[in-house]
């Protein structure tokens, strides 16, 4: 039984369906032929929906949502720019500056592209960078939104774990700032070549004090720490650092003058299309993964993994090439809900902490999202950027490369990922 369900998912799943329905069929399939109630598919979801840390999914989404409706994505682009604007190159690393101080507030690597990605695009063109290598540069930087506190998958993978989900989000603090430094010595090799063009005339934009465009952004700048500091020290859990975040901004906006009902049902109608897509694939993976437990599929998944190597070295550079292919062909939270069931006993048999575990998964995935015939994050970049995905493809290529050396880093040294979690 358990070959005919693998086998109906991948068919499925190749033939176009969506993946609610290339993991709801067989699941259903496998109740009837098993002769188990109906009702258990309903239970397995209640279950798995019905967790407090996932409270924290929809707060965190909607902080990002109003953040970019309040228009403070572009003050807080503007406050890098004025402050880099000297360096030549200096929109590309920027853009990389951006991401992770986005990646605070966002937690997703598509709300950065949607957020931020036309205003990076545009102002690398006017530097001098083809577009073309602007939309690669934005698709790849958009790559610390998941790993970077507060990560929504690293979220979901605790819930998933049944891990501290303060320690999983805490866990990817230092690999993120791992990829911005790998990604910052790449491209700032790569703007000898790929800058043409360039001139000393700045934008309007870029023309006011440091000190001028510090106040527009003081408010926004100071809740990323905020909200990380708070976490670490106890004063909230995630849930509650997430409502605090958005009580926040909009009073913030309010004092302002600039806070709009309409601008607050933009945002709450953007999250809750985000977040009812994750919930509904959550609720049927629960029940596959089910499935494939009942059927021992994690224990077989560990047994072929211990068969083929004995050790851990090799095993977890099986398990990044494995996570890397699934992540090419499926969306981060539905190979997630997946992979991680079955994977976590992998990682038990070989001594990987299971946040740890975590990490890697969600980076492995990350980067597939770059990538063909899936790759959601190449598409949207394409579209945001208007550029023909194959040209952007071209030019991301080498982009793989900073991106592959921080994923091996974080995968072999895991004091990057557990230190943190371990002072608290």
């Amino acid at each position: 039984m358990l070959a005919i369900v693998l086998v109906m998912f991948l068919v499925l799943l190749l033939a176009g369906f969506p993946i609610i329905v290339s993991m709801g069929i067989p699941a259903l399939l496998y109740v009837i032929v098993e002769g188990l109630p109906i009702s258990t598919m309903a239970y397995s979801a209640f279950q798995a929906l019905n967790s407090f840390p996932l409270v924290a999914s929809p707060l965190f989404v909607l902080m990002g949502c109003l953040i970019n409706e309040f228009g403070e994505t572009t003050r807080l682009f503007n406050f890098c720019r004025v402050l880099m604007r000297n360096a030549k190159g200096y929109t590309a690393k920027v853009n990389i500056i951006v991401s992770l101080l986005f990646a605070g507030m966002s937690g997703a690597a598509v709300a950065d592209i949607g957020g931020l990605g036309q205003v990076e695009i545009k102002a690398m063109e006017e530097e001098g960078f083809s577009r073309d290598y602007a939309c690669a540069v934005t698709a790849a930087t958009s790559m610390v939104g998941p790993i970077f506190p507060p990560s929504i998958p690293l979220l979901i993978f605790a819930v998933l774990a049944q891990q501290s989900p303060l320690h999983c989000l805490m866990s990817g603090a230092i690999p993120a700032f791992a990829i911005v430094v790998c990604l910052y010595i790449f491209i700032s090799f790569q703007c000898r070549t790929k800058l043409k063009g360039y001139h000393d005339e700045h934008p309007a934009a870029e023309k006011e004090s440091l000190w001028a465009v510090t106040k527009e952004a003081a408010h926004i700048l100071f809740l990323i720490p905020a909200i990380i500091v708070a976490m670490l020290g106890g004063f909230c859990s995630p849930s509650e650092a997430g409502a605090a975040a958005v009580i926040y901004i909009l009073i913030v906006e309010a004092i302002k003058g600039k806070f709009s009902f309409s601008i607050l049902k933009n945002a709450i109608v953007g999250t809750y299309k985000t977040v009812s897509n994750i919930f509904i694939i959550i609720a049927v993976a629960s029940f596959f993964t089910k499935v494939l437990t009942l059927e021992h599929f994690p224990e077989m998944v560990t047994s072929a993994f211990l068969g083929m190597a004995d050790s851990p070295f090799l095993i977890l550079l099986l398990i990044n090439l494995l996570v890397l292919l699934v992540g090419m062909f499926m969306e981060t939270i539905s190979a997630l809900t997946i992979l991680t069931p079955i994977l976590l006993p992998v990682a038990a048999a070989i001594g990987v902490a299971p946040v740890h575990l975590g990490v890697i998964l969600v980076l492995n995935l990350t980067i597939g999202m770059l990538t063909p015939p899936f790759g959601v994050g190449l598409y949207t970049v394409a579209t945001v950027g208007k550029e023909a995905p194959h040209k952007v493809l071209k030019e991301l290529l080498p982009l793989y490369v900073p991106l592959l050396i921080a994923l091996m880093v974080v995968t072999y040294v895991p004091g990057l990922t557990m230190w943190l979690p371990s002072l608290l």
